[in-house]
């Protein structure tokens, strides 16, 4: 029989349970109470509760082991023994195996099944184990080693300084990261063992592989250079184009940003060309202003706004006398108002036939004369052109002089419309909602439910109709938010046509009723959608299934953007 002392059962590894010789739980140590705990046991006190032999008629010797026993789902090994407590009173002690890995495999072996490098040193700085880990990461058969000290290898310069001789000499615990020739940069932590003399005993170094952790770093440290620089750029561009800035978020018109500022470092002519209210006067700002003609004026006009009958006085003014009602002194151009500088000509496709040939001659030969003189004056002007004519017209000659055109257009810039670049739309309605809350002292916002009928809608006055509507919505607003009562108000798209919808509901040719009912079938759907901004609500105004729009949409029927 064992005598037992109560310290003595608390202080081991194995789940313990000691029982009086009824069976009444005495001791029970933490193993053991964790064990039962996660088993669903939380105020066991009879050992008969686990093992059901103690409730039996059995004798002593049948109660003990090895033998096992079922707690919960899970199946103990125990070896029970009789007790002698404190030297007085019988009882019962519950001995559970714990699980050892290293009773299955030896020490090296264990260290090896670790994907983390590990190394061990003694006190003097003798290598005693090292696992393949450690190996693969340096790409040296470190095994090799084992019994050396490791202030020889250094010296040999068989290793670099290893992260256990640094915590040895610092006899404190220490992180090192080391790069080995194969490339591999690994962190070491080192930790000291000591003996119950506060002896140091052993060195042990983990390391894990930190090579692409590092590369990230360095990836995010060139990013954020590469991001402050952008910033910087942007802020320079905001600083420069104040209030006219481009406001984006889409690829194409990105593009057009960069050729642009590209652009700017040249005085070459640039041709810009895109429907009406697009931006072309924004982007020949940016031109301007982001070039070395900054300094200089930036002379906008509309050519077709300009009497054909005025317009050589205009650009190129006139002497005194020139004509009947001539302004006493003369008058000076749009090429003299726009001397050092940049001159815009919006509209040029509007000009006469006979003034682009004079003005072709100007942008050969940079020198004009006044009307009413003989004198001839030089000019430096940079030009920027730009008409909502397509690329086709354009070429054709039939309205713009050939020989014009490619004078201009040596640097050509398509500017899409708001419906091609659907990611302009959000942005653009954040900006122009902000500063028309300046300019009118307001904080109106936007209802969230009214932003997929903007990113919907076709914009057929592109920028310049979507800044009208957000003002419009901002004189109507009852409230400080707005929404479908107001855009409807405003907006009217039942009156509205896109250019796309205007070809396909215009009748030029018979057809078989089919296909024609087909294709106002795919108007009414596409039209319903634009106005609502989802399938359901397109649905219900169609007063038809929703179930309906999808399947023309699965079978191709229909698109509905």
């Amino acid at each position: 029989m064992i005598t037992t002392e109560r310290d003595f059962l608390k202080q081991l590894v194995n789940p313990v349970i000691l029982t009086d010789d009824e069976g009444c739980m005495i001791i029970m140590n933490d193993p053991a109470k964790v064990m039962l705990h996660s088993a669903g046991f939380h105020s066991t006190c009879a050992i008969s509760e686990i093992d059901p032999l103690f409730n039996t008629k059995k004798s002593p010797a049948d109660l003990q082991g090895p033998r096992s026993i079922q707690i919960g789902k899970a199946a103990h090994s125990i070896t029970v023994s009789p007790v002698r407590l404190d030297g007085r009173e019988n009882g019962h002690l519950y001995l559970f195996d714990a699980p050892d890995i290293l009773k299955l495999i030896d020490f090296a072996t264990f260290l090896d099944c670790i994907d983390v490098a590990i190394g061990i040193v003694n006190k003097d700085g003798v290598l005693e184990h090292l696992n393949e880990t450690m190996s693969k990461y340096t790409g040296i058969d470190m095994k090799q080693w084992i019994g050396r000290n490791i202030s020889e290898l250094v010296e040999e310069r068989a290793l670099p300084y290893p992260a256990s001789l640094n915590a040895l000499r610092a006899k404190k615990p220490m992180e090192t990261k080391i790069t080995y020739g194969s490339g591999i940069t690994i962190q070491y932590r080192s930790k000291h063992c000591f003996d119950s003399q506060g002896q140091i005993q052993k060195i042990i170094s983990t390391g894990q592989d930190v090579t692409r952790v590092i590369k990230l770093e360095s990836d995010l440290s060139s990013s954020e250079t590469l991001k402050d620089q952008y910033y910087k750029q942007l802020n320079t561009l905001e600083i420069i184009l104040g209030r006219d800035r481009l406001v984006y978020s889409s690829e194409q018109m990105k593009r057009v940003a960069q050729i642009a500022v590209k652009a700017s470092k040249f005085d070459s002519p640039v041709f810009l060309w895109g429907e009406s209210g697009v931006g072309k006067e924004m982007v020949a700002k940016l031109i301007h202003k982001a070039g070395n003609r900054a300094a200089g004026p930036f002379v906008g006009v509309n050519c077709s706004a300009i009497p054909s009958e005025l317009l050589e006085a205009e650009f190129f003014g006139y002497e005194e006398g020139a004509f009947t009602g001539a302004r006493k002194g003369g008058r000076k151009g749009l090429f003299d108002e726009a001397e050092k500088g940049t001159l815009f000509l919006d509209e040029i496709s509007q000009l006469p036939l006979g003034m682009q040939s004079k003005l072709l001659r100007v942008l050969q030969e940079h020198e004009y004369m006044r009307v009413g003189s003989n004198k001839i004056i030089s000019t430096d002007v940079r030009i920027i052109a730009a008409t909502n004519l397509s690329w086709e017209q354009l070429a054709d000659g039939t309205k713009f002089r050939r020989d014009l055109f490619y004078r201009l257009s040596v640097i050509p810039i398509n500017i899409p419309p708001l419906r091609q670049r659907r990611d302009d739309i959000l942005p653009l309605i954040r900006f122009f909602l902000k500063r028309l809350n300046l300019k009118y002292n307001s904080s109106i916002r936007i209802n969230n439910s009214l932003l997929p009928r903007f990113y919907n809608y076709d914009w057929p006055g592109n920028v310049r109709e979507l800044k009208n509507v957000i003002e419009r919505l901002l004189v109507v607003a009852s409230a400080d938010e707005v929404g479908d009562e107001e855009y409807d108000l405003v907006h009217q798209l039942e009156i509205k046509k896109t250019p796309d919808l205007d070809g396909d509901i215009s009748i030029t040719r018979l057809m078989p009723l089919k296909q024609a009912m087909e294709k106002v079938e795919e108007i009414l759907f596409r039209r319903a959608y634009q106005e609502s901004g989802s399938i359901e609500k397109a649905a219900e105004l169609l007063r038809i299934n929703p179930s309906t729009i999808y399947r023309r949409i699965k079978k191709g029927l229909i698109k509905l953007n």
